[in-house]
């Protein structure tokens, strides 16, 4: 009689049983497992012409969630939408919104369009959405301490509160041809617009980042709790903390900002995790966005990506990625996966039988002499060099490993690039 061992293959050769050694072309096709193109007629989304999108994980189960819809605004029209959802500290807040914020937004703006004498704007409307979502989400998780009828359904309503989220949401009006970018959190969109003087592209800002990083919310937390003197920390190998969290804002995030005497109901009888001991004057964390917005001309590109992408990727290498992926593209000249030169870590040729050590403590940041050009999909044509490009052992590095150390080299990563007029 045989016994189960766990493996199919049992036997004494254990080595690389538990994960194996990637090339270039098997990590590239990891990170093609979950890549989508979607390609539209003319004017059947407006402007829009194209939609590439990918994730690839580090956590298990990945965190990140992506949404993307159309919304009746009656009067105001249909409009279209795309958004990332970044959770941290679990899924749980992440799936929330991704199956609520948008209709919480459409709800909100329909009430802008209908009213014949509307008290809001377009942008507070968006706001307001955000918002008031952000505050049930919150007033549940409290009811749910002393109302819910047992202990399952008090853990089940505590889960969104629990966890945290980020969110970004394009929203595109093509009758009036504006883009709206509403931002809570680290997660990022970019436009690539046509140079206004000579050929490529510029790159326009649609969000900034709410993060310990950005010295405008440094201010603004500063302002909100004058007496703390460490609000904002930083360890060797970290990014700056807002209270020992990344963001400034985000939605969830209930051991930042429900009071005391409920966080210590939720410990004590539902074993819920304490508050971070520089929590003394909560709340901390709020959830209203950002607002930008932008009158398309055409031929611009949207690049929406979570804080995974971005890590190791800046704007402009970004729009500079894309808008050469495009010139590829077009003339037909994308390389053969794995192919060209393959760089060390600091830019020099690499040394084809030696690990390099690499350290994943400070992020990295990756150059446009390091891209390359070989994917038929613009968003995983981004994680791929956001993650190395040219550099192989590093794209190869990340990607081998597995979760959890993954965590300590990558981000789960989503991205979204949405293509205006033949961009």
């Amino acid at each position: 009689m045989m016994y189960n061992t766990g493996s199919q293959n049992p036997g004494l050769n254990w080595k690389f049983q538990c994960m194996p050694v990637l090339d270039v072309k098997q990590a590239a096709a990891k990170i093609r497992q979950n890549e989508a193109s979607y390609r539209f007629q003319s004017a059947e989304m407006g402007a829009v012409s194209r939609i590439d999108t990918n994730q690839v994980p580090s956590n298990s189960p990945i965190e990140d969630y992506m949404a993307s819809g159309k919304i009746d605004l009656g009067k105001g029209g249909v409009w279209h939408c795309w958004a990332i959802y970044d959770g941290h500290g679990g899924q749980q807040t992440a799936i929330v919104l991704s199956h609520a914020l948008i209709p919480y937004v459409e709800r909100s703006l329909r009430a802008h369009f209908e009213s014949s004498t509307p008290e809001t704007t377009i942008e507070d409307s968006i706001i307001s959405a955000f918002t008031t979502l952000a505050e049930e989400i919150s007033a549940d998780g409290l009811a749910a301490l002393e109302s819910a009828r047992s202990h399952a359904e008090v853990q089940a309503r505590l889960a969104p509160s629990y966890a945290g989220s980020c969110a970004l949401l394009a929203l595109y009006n093509p009758s009036e041809s504006m883009l709206y970018v509403a931002n809570t959190g680290d997660s990022r969109a970019v436009l690539g617009t046509p140079a206004e003087f000579g050929s490529g592209y510029d790159t326009v800002a649609m969000s900034n980042d709410h993060t310990a990083a950005n010295e405008a919310e440094v201010e603004r937390v500063k302002a909100l709790h004058p007496d703390q003197d460490n609000l904002i920390t930083k360890r060797d190998g970290d990014c700056a903390r807002y209270v020992g969290i990344a963001v400034t804002r985000a939605f969830g995030d209930a051991r930042w900002n429900w009071p005391k005497e409920a966080m210590t109901k939720w410990e004590k009888e539902f074993s819920g995790k304490p508050a971070p001991g520089s929590v003394t004057t909560p709340p901390y964390l709020e959830a209203t966005p950002e607002v930008k917005g932008y009158k398309l001309k055409g031929g611009e590109f949207l690049v929406l990506a979570s804080d995974g992408l971005w890590n190791n990727l800046t704007s402009e290498g970004a729009v500079e990625a894309v808008s050469k992926w495009l010139k590829a593209t077009k003339e037909g000249t994308l390389a053969e996966v794995g192919s060209g030169t393959s760089l060390a870590f600091g830019g020099e040729e690499a040394s084809p039988d030696h690990a390099e050590g690499i350290s994943f403590w400070e992020f990295w940041q990756v150059k446009p002499e390091w891209f390359v050009y070989e994917d038929d999909n613009a968003a995983t044509h981004l994680v791929k060099n956001g993650l190395g490009g040219l550099q192989r052992q590093l794209f190869t590095g990340v990607m081998t490993v597995d979760t959890p150390v993954s965590r300590t080299m990558r981000d789960d990563v989503t991205v979204q690039v949405v293509f205006f007029d033949g961009a």
